[in-house]
């Protein structure tokens, strides 16, 4: 009888272990992509909004709010960087059960 829940239990920690992992690349994969982001978000403000028709299509209103929008989600993305690496880690210690 203690055999079934020993199976039981086997197939659960495999399944835990393997959502960890799972997690944890979907984390760090975040990270990443997470970066190139921030890299491109960055490129077209300096492109768009720094120039100086950038400028006067922001006084003028042209830009229709871009400028700003891609700022706000700059930042966003940069607060929420590294909170994925870490969980990231976190997640792979849970599926090596290092933690």
């Amino acid at each position: 009888m203690t055999k079934g829940k020993d199976k039981k239990t086997n197939i659960f920690q495999m399944f835990a272990g393997f959502l960890g992992f799972v997690l944890s690349a979907v984390c760090i994969l975040g990270f990443i992509v997470a970066g190139f982001a921030i890299d491109y978000i960055d490129e077209r403000i300096e492109d768009d909004c720094d120039s100086a028709t950038g400028q006067i299509g922001q006084v003028i209103g042209a830009d229709e709010g871009q400028c700003d929008e891609g700022s706000a989600a700059r930042d966003f993305i940069a607060i929420i960087q590294y909170p994925l690496l870490i969980f990231g880690i976190i997640f792979g210690l849970f599926g090596a059960k290092l933690f």
